[in-house]
């Protein structure tokens, strides 16, 4: 098998608003767990499928788009985690954005517990009019991953300009990969738990990273374990394995440790096992 190696960054996330356009976004197939009805009395039935309700219900797969967790899940999450500090501002007189235009920009540190980013912001204030995320909202947002998975993300950029790549019909929202998560502006007004959602996803890329690059067996691990459930978290999670991690991560996040576990587990049982091997806290 050939070298795996990743480009970086790996994720473009779509405007989490966003529906799905059917000429944009590949729909993946769902394997059959079980033979049809009818089959013959040594063939195991179908898996029945399992609905979430009432407080779990975002664990169903979506219609649409992508995973969103609620914002009671990531307060859980973010009054178990360390309170952020951010440092006085730097100004840059030149910064590159990733679309390769250049203005200048802010540098800010983000501390959590012993945990160090660089922050990256446009300066001129414009963030706003963009619904791109400030500061504090970052750092709140970054404080909702587990440490063990937010500890391979070193930086953070707030883009004012477009992805490369996005256009009128499909808006990137966020890219992550080599340590860095970027986040561009978007079409709509954002709260702090969609910062939250991107955040997971994007910091997810960072960390499957840890486990695949250099490893494609132990990728396709993950894909033979995506494989295996009957349904996927998103239609969005179907574009590619990393993807599909990412959505998923989300999902394990915010329910691993609550009374939403089991349904979880009975939902997504093989991608739960697989991530498990992963995940430290």
């Amino acid at each position: 098998m050939a070298n795996f190696r990743f480009r970086g960054p790996i994720c473009q996330t779509r405007d989490w608003f966003d529906g799905l356009d059917e000429g944009t976004l590949a729909r993946g197939r769902t394997p059959a767990v079980g033979p049809v009805a009818g089959g013959t009395s040594n063939q195991a039935p179908r898996r029945v499928r399992v609905t979430a309700k009432g407080r779990c219900a975002f664990l169903n797969p979506q219609a649409q788009g992508t995973v969103q967790a609620p914002a009671s899940a990531f307060k859980r999450l973010r009054d178990g985690s360390d309170r952020p500090t951010i440092s006085d501002p730097t100004p840059r007189s030149s910064y590159t954005w990733p679309d390769k235009s250049t203005s200048n920009a802010i540098e800010r540190r983000i501390e959590i517990g012993s945990q160090s980013f660089v922050l990256i912001v446009p300066g001129g204030g414009d963030s706003a009019s963009k619904n791109l995320p400030t500061p504090g909202q970052v750092a709140e947002a970054l404080r909702v991953v587990p440490s063990g998975q937010r500890a391979l993300t070193k930086t953070v950029v707030v883009c004012p300009t477009a992805a490369p790549g996005s256009n009128s019909r499909e808006t990137t929202a966020g890219m992550g990969g080599s340590g860095v998560v970027e986040l561009y502006p978007v079409d709509r007004a954002q709260t702090q738990n969609d910062f939250d959602n991107r955040m997971t996803h994007e910091c997810g890329h960072n960390y499957h990273e840890k486990f695949w690059q250099g490893n494609p067996e132990e990728m396709q691990r993950w894909q033979n374990a995506a494989d295996a459930d009957s349904v996927r978290p998103s239609p969005y999670a179907a574009r590619n394995t990393g993807e599909d991690f990412c959505e998923f991560l989300i999902l394990y996040n915010t329910t691993q440790g609550t009374s939403c576990e089991e349904i979880a587990k009975e939902i997504y049982p093989n991608r739960w096992n697989k991530m498990r091997s992963y995940v430290s806290p």
